[in-house]
């Protein structure tokens, strides 16, 4: 071999004319973006469906107060059917709309669905939330209809303290 070539080994050059190991020659740093921006997107996505669903089952509803109230955790209610009962734009309470996953829907519609929720799960919970000023009758006719499903579990969403709505 003439003087002065160079050897390439897999961890480094040697020098045959010195039969020094020579430093590794730098590869260029590049930096691949496509991963983060995929990752990025996909969280991006994943939060805005769940804050859709988090809008279907929590309507604007002014909540009534209570202050014996508890905070229940998600996984005490379990697999749950939120039934959102909800004043007119007028303060008239005979126009009252039942509303299930943000879509109004009669009474009798309430009914139809929490049967079909019962059959799927027995151990259904029948979430109530209604406005603090309609009549309890309202709410009683949820009621009725949870019992008439053979719904045994209701929780009633209130206010544990003075002031805010939901």
């Amino acid at each position: 071999m003439p003087a002065g070539e160079c050897f390439r080994i897999a961890d480094g050059t040697i020098d045959m004319a010195t039969k020094r190991k020579l430093p590794p020659t730098a590869t260029p740093v590049r930096l691949n973006l496509a991963p983060v921006v995929d990752v990025t997107m996909c969280l991006l996505v994943f939060f805005m469906v769940a804050t859709r669903m988090v809008e279907q089952e929590n309507s604007r509803i002014d909540l009534p107060i209570a202050p014996t109230a508890k905070d229940a955790e998600k996984q005490e209610l379990g697999n749950r059917f939120v039934v959102n009962v909800r004043a007119g734009e007028s303060t008239d309470t005979r126009n009252v709309s039942y509303l299930v996953q943000e879509t109004e829907i009669p009474l009798s519609e309430v009914l139809k669905r929490l049967r079909a929720e019962h059959q799927r799960d027995a151990d259904v919970n029948c979430v109530i939330r209604a406005d603090r000023n309609l009549p309890y009758k309202y709410v009683q006719a949820v009621m009725v209809c949870c019992a008439q499903a053979n719904v045994r579990k209701v929780t009633f969403s209130a206010i544990p303290r003075e002031g805010g709505g939901g």
